[in-house]
């Protein structure tokens, strides 16, 4: 004959163990294992290369954020440097896609001075200087903030030759070998704008002022339940990206956003992520930035890295 006690007892005995498998179950479902297994990316990072130009410029692929670019003309300036500078600008609005326009918070700005040649060159013409002072490398492009023109001298010739060749400059080329160019060192008045440059201007500004997100450098592990991972973005772009945001999806499916902020022109975002939780099945994750397309972007085919579970 069996006591209840006895038979009490036991069930709770039972019933412990059952609970102990239960946690120990449990604990081996989420624990990290004792290796971390990596991936490795199969897909993404995929966009179009902007080739560079045939004119020389000082540094590749040099433009403003816009096709249409903000100036102010310094009140120093006369009557004459004034009009031989808009002369300039309405002449590359004529060959080109830009446009530029006065504002009180300009990109171009230009000055007039009127300097004396240095001792032993009094002889030498030195008419004016123009160039970007202030670039920001986008990755994709040389992204003139800001420029700056400096006209010295009046125009000699009937045409804004002077005007024209520093705005040029200013517009990130550099001089060349070619006489008959407004960009030969030595100016003449029968020069002309080359057409390889009037081509890279309207190429260099195919592009729309936008941002251009990208995943730059991407690594993950997956221990247990757990993944770790490290992931760059990169805004290779013309503009800064706002309110960007990171979706991790494993096997086709969302588990998680990250909220990446704003990204500024040619700078980095770093995420790295320990323990995150996942399938134990896991064989493959899915970075994407922008998931749900709020951002116009230069390229939206660079936007995914897809990484597999790494098989020995």
């Amino acid at each position: 004959m069996i006591k209840k006690g006895s038979t009490f007892g036991v069930l709770i005995m039972m019933f412990l163990l059952v609970i102990l498998g239960f946690l120990l179950y449990f604990l081996y479902l989420n624990l990290p294992g004792k290796e971390a297994v990596g991936f490795e990316q199969v897909v993404g990072n995929v966009e179009t290369i902007i080739v560079g130009g045939v004119s020389e410029q000082f540094y590749e692929n040099m433009r403003y954020r816009d096709k249409k670019i903000s100036y102010v003309i310094s009140e120093n300036c006369g009557e004459k440097k004034r009009v031989s500078m808009e002369e300039a600008f309405s002449k590359l609005e004529d060959l080109t896609v830009l446009e530029f326009f006065p504002s009180d918070n300009p990109e171009l700005s230009i000055l007039c001075e009127d300097l004396a040649p240095e001792a032993g060159h009094e002889d030498y013409f030195v008419a004016g200087e123009g160039g970007p002072s202030e670039v920001i490398n986008g990755t994709l492009y040389s992204v003139i903030l800001s420029g700056e023109i400096a006209l010295f001298r009046e125009e000699r010739c009937s045409e804004s030759k002077i005007a024209v060749h520093e705005l040029l400059h200013a517009l990130g080329f550099n001089h060349n070998g070619n006489p008959n160019s407004i960009l030969y060192p030595t100016l003449d008045c029968n020069q002309k704008i080359d057409d390889e440059i009037i081509n890279d201007i309207n190429r260099l500004y195919s592009f729309a002022s936008l941002p251009d997100l990208k995943i730059h450098t991407v690594n993950a592990t997956k221990a247990g339940r757990y993944l770790n991972f490290y992931i760059e973005v990169l805004n290779q772009g013309l503009w800064d990206a706002y309110d960007a945001d990171l979706t991790i999806k494993v096997d086709g499916k969302e588990v998680q956003d990250f909220h990446l902020e704003t990204i500024k022109i040619g700078a980095r975002k770093i995420l790295s992520v320990e323990n995150l939780k996942i399938s134990g099945s896991a064989e493959r994750i899915t970075f994407v930035i922008d998931n749900k397309n709020m951002i116009d972007e230069i390229f939206e085919n660079n936007n995914d890295a897809d990484l597999i579970l790494r098989t020995l």
